[in-house]
């Protein structure tokens, strides 16, 4: 099955494809990593009828800039 990681809040932004579920997982945790390296706040939730987190992002000056998740074509 081929996923993606998407960003809820900007559909229209360019969607990164991986080749399997756990490519894009590997993908979207070191995003996390990097975002939080960068000083960026996340806040992880899990809906429960979502299989995979979603990762609400929030700038310097605590804007939000986005939420990533994964999703299985």
């Amino acid at each position: 099955m081929v996923a993606k990681i998407v960003n809820l809040v900007y559909p229209d932004e360019e969607d990164r494809l991986c080749s399997n579920v756990e490519e894009a997982e590997q993908t979207l945790n070191a995003m996390v990593k990097k975002f939080q390296s960068l000083g960026y706040r996340i806040m992880e939730k899990q809906l429960p009828d979502e299989n995979y987190p979603q990762y609400a992002v929030y700038d310097h000056d605590d804007s939000w800039i986005g939420t990533y998740t994964i999703i299985v074509e």
